[in-house]
């Protein structure tokens, strides 16, 4: 359409609201006003695009396919009728009044978002048609209003939504409190203004008013929400053939796993006793009186404890096990919820099972209260428990299989292992011969871990992020593994090290700020030259276009952080469950992701409810603080980031 000049879409930001102006000089025929109403109806939210895949030829059972025909055009208008079926909800615009200037549209107020309650407002809209019949052509014209920030929970098209409160497990007085989020977890940007008139602007000669940076920052977010359109319209129309081949593969490995052998059975039996094990202790530290450090705690290990006497023999047979059967699922690991997503543990013991006697260890399939564990990468390195950290998650992955995912992160790699300590920790504790064949057989089975884990088709775990959102699901279901050092530094891999290695810009990242710098974009990192910064455009660009909800990364500890950050308009989380890591002082944290309603199978992703799960530091006692206190303790906590893998 846009390229016939037939039609002109002008855009504009103000302080409080964006308008999209559609202008066509001819008659607006049946292809226009389709699309019209598709920009309506995402814009404005009335209409959950996200979850009608089957309808719209993106899965299997589709009635409309994306195959060219002889009678193209009719085949297109079909399948774009498709979008807009009776069972939809209807677009409840409001009353189109003619003549109405732009300063006439008044926001509504959006209800806020409360836990355990859809926000049931809409973002406020008003619409403005202008007639003049002529003889050859009438002019059509469509302001569309919508919310610059939308207030948390408000997002009608969400699959996943961020509770307002997170549970907090004090270790001194033993007790769980429910907190209200804070503000230095709750990252939104700034709104473009202009000094010259902070009422609007009616006509686009305004825009030109704003200063350089501010008019850079508006045009970002006109190019970013068409990129979001576009993206979903892409999502939900497009059928690609890799995206069926990758289901049937995943199918076939599932169906195909490991055969039950009795090398198998002894494997797994001598697993169910380290997991047992490991349960035992949890409860142990659970009970402690005294709350301290992983680095003060059980400074001559724990090997014998929770491995047996033959401890390497142990974790050599793990990690062979495990390797082998990780290689077997896909590199795109799939979780159901409810489900629980770890962040970085860095070799920290007494953290983890601190964190899984405080909210829910491991239970099997037919236990109730079981649900799947994400563990979202850097398992090992600077901790002095590496050993016994990945032993008990490689017993947990061969005992639960396919409830317990391991994701990698930039320490499951050689290189970061011989430079920050899980290599000199092998050699010390098992044997210069022993210790260097067991790390060896650790490499094999990092090699082959999933780079990725989708939870319930709306959440996507990674380490370090999206990098420059380039790529898709269905690019990372076609990789092959393993995936060693040499390959990730290589040109074509570049994509994949910076799902691991990248990081995002908060929204009101200071330093961005005295610098200058944007919050929007790809960027240099500066943690290596092939690593790059993204913005929350990239962010929600890359969510619209592989139909998911949100991004949860970990790969990042703040100096006195409550251990998880809600950022880029509420599309991306992070955590970071190792406390008080390389002594920031930090808390530790876990997200519990729930399904927010009940699953239909005819409805695509399932909508999602997380709640963070946070153990507070061992320098810290929420029990005997007040609470306004606590709230001048977390305003005055440093914003300074340490990044996991520096």
């Amino acid at each position: 359409i846009l390229a016939q000049g037939s039609l002109r879409i002008e855009s504009i930001i103000t302080n409080d609201c964006a308008f999209l102006v559609f202008r066509s000089d001819a008659n607006v025929d049946t292809g226009y006003s389709v699309w019209i109403e598709l920009a309506l109806r995402l814009f404005i939210g009335t209409c959950a695009v996200d979850g009608h895949r089957q309808s719209m030829g993106a899965g299997p059972g589709s009635k409309v396919c994306c195959c060219q025909s002889e009678n193209q055009d009719d085949q297109v208008d079909e399948a774009m009728a498709q979008i807009f079926r009776e069972d939809w909800p209807p677009l409840a615009l409001p009353s189109l009044a003619t003549c109405r200037s732009s300063r006439d549209l008044v926001r509504t107020p959006t209800p806020h978002h409360t836990p355990g309650h859809a926000s049931t407002g809409r973002a406020s809209s008003a619409c403005m048609v202008e007639e003049s019949s002529d003889d050859d052509s009438t002019t059509y014209d469509v302001e569309i209003v919508f919310s610059e920030t939308p207030p948390q929970g408000a997002r009608q098209d969400c699959s996943v939504i961020v509770d307002d409160f997170y549970d907090c497990y004090d270790t001194r007085s033993k007790r769980m409190h429910e907190m209200p989020m804070l503000p230095q977890v709750l990252h939104k940007r700034r709104p473009a203004r202009s000094s010259s008139n902070r009422s609007g602007f009616s006509d686009t000669a305004s825009l030109s008013a704003l200063t350089p940076k501010t008019r850079a920052r508006c045009e970002v977010e006109v190019i970013s929400r068409w990129g979001v359109l576009a993206g979903k319209v892409l999502f939900q129309k497009v059928l690609a053939l890799a995206t069926l081949s990758s289901v049937f593969v995943m199918r076939i490995q599932r169906a195909r796993g490991l055969k039950h052998s009795t090398l198998w059975k002894r494997v797994e039996s001598r697993a169910r006793r380290v997991v047992a094990k490991a349960s035992d202790m949890a409860a142990l530290v659970a009970r402690e009186s005294l709350d301290c450090q992983d680095c003060d705690w059980r400074t001559n290990g724990a090997l014998a404890e929770l491995f047996t006497s033959e401890y390497t023999d142990t974790l050599m047979i793990l990690a062979k096990a495990g390797g082998s059967l990780i290689a077997s699922q896909p590199i795109l690991a799939e979780a159901v919820a409810p489900c629980r997503v770890f962040g970085d543990l860095h070799g920290q013991l007494r953290d983890l099972l601190l964190l899984l006697a405080s909210f829910g260890f491991p239970k099997h399939a037919d236990e109730p209260g079981a649900m799947s564990y994400v563990f979202n990468g850097d398992f090992v390195d600077r901790g002095k428990h590496s050993l016994e950290v990945i032993g008990i998650l490689l017993a947990l992955k061969v005992v639960m299989p396919n409830r317990i995912w391991l994701v990698r992160g930039n320490h499951e790699d050689r290189a970061m292992n011989a430079k920050y300590g899980f290599r000199d920790e092998c050699q010390d504790r098992l044997g210069e011969v022993l210790g260097t064949k067991t790390y060896d057989l650790f490499q094999e089975a990092f090699d082959q871990l999933p780079v990725a884990c989708l939870v319930s088709g709306s959440l996507l775990c990674v380490h370090g992020g999206v990098g420059d959102g380039r790529w898709d699901l269905n690019d990372l279901r076609a990789v092959r593994r393993p995936l060693g050092q040499q390959d990730l530094e290589s040109a074509s891999f570049r994509w994949v090290q910076n799902i691991l290695w990248s990081d995002p810009i908060e929204d009101d990242q200071d330093s961005c700020r005295r610098a200058g710098a944007p919050v929007f974009g790809v960027h240099d990192s500066p943690r290596k030259t092939s690593a790059v910064l993204f913005g929350w455009d990239i962010t929600k660009t890359f969510c619209a276009r592989n139909g998911l909800g949100m991004v949860v990364r970990s790969h990042q500890s703040k100096m006195g952080g409550l251990g998880f950050d809600v950022m880029h308009d509420d599309m991306l989380v992070r955590v970071f469950s190792a406390r008080d890591y390389e002594g920031h002082g930090n808390d530790g944290a876990v997200l519990l992701i729930l399904p927010a309603e009940e699953k239909n199978m005819d409805q695509g992703p399932q909508r999602l409810r997380l709640r963070p799960q946070v153990v507070l530091s061992a320098n810290r006692d929420l029990g005997h603080i007040g609470e306004n206190e606590q709230a001048d303790r977390h305003k005055s906590a440093n914003p300074q980031t340490a990044r996991g893998g520096a």
